[in-house]
């Protein structure tokens, strides 16, 4: 696997608007993977992962309090052989401030492989996920290194 920072819109559209990933990085309020498009700005860093010069994976990294949000994703069909491996080298390019992650609680393997990576929940955001009409809490964690 390689990985390297992007913006192939095209390469990072591959990996997000995966409808498994699509549907479960949206909330109520958002619109079809059809009208998506990715930031490109100097607030925005994509991080991805190539396996046979074909992306599987992204991570995402936003300005967030004093520091950056990471968001990972990896094609289903890789998870089992690279999930791991790529969220662990994509946090190489993280950067020296403080790096968060907001995770719904709806999520709780996301949640489970955020912790065993080294993140810790520090804060709980009530009502801050709808998805299907339930409101769903949110994790707040922070990247321990």
């Amino acid at each position: 696997m390689i990985i390297k920072e992007t913006f192939n819109v095209e390469d990072i559209k591959e990996v997000l608007c995966h409808p498994d990933i699509y549907d479960s990085i949206i909330d109520d309020s958002c619109k079809s993977s059809e009208f998506f498009e990715p930031p490109i700005t100097d607030d925005y860093r994509y991080v991805v992962g190539y396996v046979k010069g074909a992306p599987i994976g992204v991570m995402v990294y936003h300005k967030y309090k004093d520091g950056n949000e990471c968001h990972v994703q990896v094609l289903p069909e890789y998870r089992k052989e690279y999930a791991k491996q790529f969220g662990q080298q994509s946090l190489e390019f993280r950067g020296t401030v403080p790096l968060y992650a907001e995770i719904p609680s709806l999520y709780v393997n996301v949640l489970k492989f955020a912790l065993l990576n080294n993140f810790e929940v520090i804060d709980i955001i009530d009502d801050g996920y709808i998805k299907n009409g339930v409101s769903h809490l949110v994790n707040v964690l922070k990247y321990k290194g």
